[in-house]
């Protein structure tokens, strides 16, 4: 059986400010964020809700840590007990 992978998400630039994804709902890229980390979302957010953000992916597999970045936009926003984040990847996502 394999280990689990843990995978992290933050704005670049807001390294300390972490989220994970939300498989709990398939309706989107949905992100958790504790409140306390939510600040640099909300605020990307309120600021231009309709800007490519760059976002930095960490995926730790045993030892090994594997980092990537992915731009994409904040949709929607929900706070609550936590804070969930719906991003939407740039239309290029995927291309080759």
């Amino acid at each position: 059986m394999s280990r689990p992978h843990h995978i992290t998400v933050c704005l670049v630039g807001f390294e300390k400010h972490k989220a994970s994804p939300d498989p709990g709902d398939p309706s989107g890229f949905w992100l958790r964020a504790k409140v306390e980390d939510a600040s640099p979302f909300v605020a990307a957010f309120n600021a231009s809700p309709t800007v490519f953000h760059e976002f930095r992916i960490e995926q730790r597999v045993g030892k090994e840590t594997r980092s990537s970045t992915l731009s994409a936009q904040i949709v929607k926003i929900e706070e609550g007990l936590e804070t969930r984040v719906l991003i939407r990847p740039h239309p290029s996502y995927g291309e080759l």
